[in-house]
């Protein structure tokens, strides 16, 4: 542990909302511990593959106790900000923790930050941390006291992504497809089939997150397939993947801010309208294509886009040459910066 202030992150991970807000926030604990040895302890609701990640990493972690029913999760923030000391607390969450719960929080001392958060949590918060997505400005910021970063320079991701550009190479190009931690929606397979119907000489290479949840079907699928496709599991260096890649249909989240810190054109299916509306901040920045929600997308329509892209490499140039400088991958640096100056402040 470090002789820094503690700071407690609340977030969760678990197949059904997927882990990218734990990845993210492990990357704002390391540079936090290491860094400004600051002492971290996580506190979730959801797992276990969530609460084994952070324990992976080294931290804490609080859960609650006793039956869910009679779960009152004020208390249990206050309870576990008082036992730890917290001097910040973080929060990466998307559920019913209201605005006033938030308020209750805060004693002196103490600072709230939140991470890519629109619900009315912010405006009870000191710190708030955006990519530059066309929410923010019109969310409404009647009444927040605090201080609001938005920007590419505040995408969070881990430290691999500010060190790793595309590898130029020569050679049948490797069409990338990855779809978040656990793929609720199973775009993984969708993706598959649309380059299934494709010609022409290229590769193929498949990531499945930790809580991938369509192994059977998948399984049942490959040996139909007519391009072979190599499927990899337990990556542990996403960034080198995805620097092997000249094309990626991937699902929006980190992954399509990791995708452009890496320098590799993507496709976007989107979950949400939510993340419909996020992604065009990638597409008009001429790094990305977006097509919408992915239940209006039809697998003749993704196969579509990616012949398109595929067959024009001017057009995939232009989109990777337009990544550089655009995400640096050192979103966590100054997030932890400001965090920990916050902190002084207070003092």
């Amino acid at each position: 542990m470090g002789e820094g202030p503690s700071i407690l992150i609340r977030c969760d991970g678990s197949p059904e909302i997927g882990f990218g807000h734990v990845v993210r926030c492990l990357a704002l604990a390391d540079e936090l511990r290491g860094v400004h040895g600051c002492q971290v302890v996580f506190a979730m609701r959801k797992g276990p593959r969530g609460f084994d990640m952070v324990g992976e990493g080294g931290y804490p972690v609080v859960t609650p106790q006793g039956p869910d029913r009679s779960f009152d999760y004020p208390r249990w923030m206050t309870e576990a900000l008082d036992v730890n000391d917290a001097k910040a607390l973080v929060l990466d969450v998307r559920d019913d923790l209201r605005r006033e719960d938030v308020e209750r929080l805060k004693a002196p001392g103490r600072i709230v930050a939140v991470l890519d958060d629109l619900s009315d949590r912010r405006l009870a918060a000191d710190l708030a941390f955006y990519p530059p997505v066309p929410q923010v400005p019109r969310a409404g910021w009647e009444g927040f006291g605090g201080e609001v970063h938005a920007g590419w320079d505040m995408v969070l991701l881990r430290p691999e992504f500010s060190r790793s550009r595309r590898d130029q190479r020569e050679g049948a190009p490797t069409v990338l497809v990855t779809m978040g931690g656990s793929d609720p929606a199973g775009l993984t397979l969708k993706a598959m089939n649309a380059l299934d119907r494709l010609s022409g000489e290229f590769r193929v290479v498949v990531v499945l997150g930790p809580g991938f949840l369509h192994e059977e079907t998948l399984s049942a699928s490959l040996p139909g397939m007519h391009r072979r496709c190599e499927v990899l599991r337990d990556v542990r260096n996403m960034a080198d993947v995805m620097s092997r890649a000249d094309l990626a249909v991937a699902s929006f989240g980190v992954t399509a801010y990791e995708l452009a810190a890496t320098g590799v054109p993507a496709i976007y299916l989107c979950l949400t309208q939510d993340h419909a509306e996020s992604a065009m901040a990638l597409v008009r920045e001429g790094v990305a294509v977006s097509l919408g929600t992915y239940e209006r997308v039809s697998v003749e329509a993704l196969a579509e886009a990616a012949s398109r892209l595929l067959n024009d490499s001017a057009a995939k140039e232009g989109m990777r040459r337009r990544t550089s400088g655009l995400v640096d991958g050192r979103g966590a640096e100054r997030i932890a910066r400001a965090i920990t100056e916050g902190i002084e402040r207070t003092k």
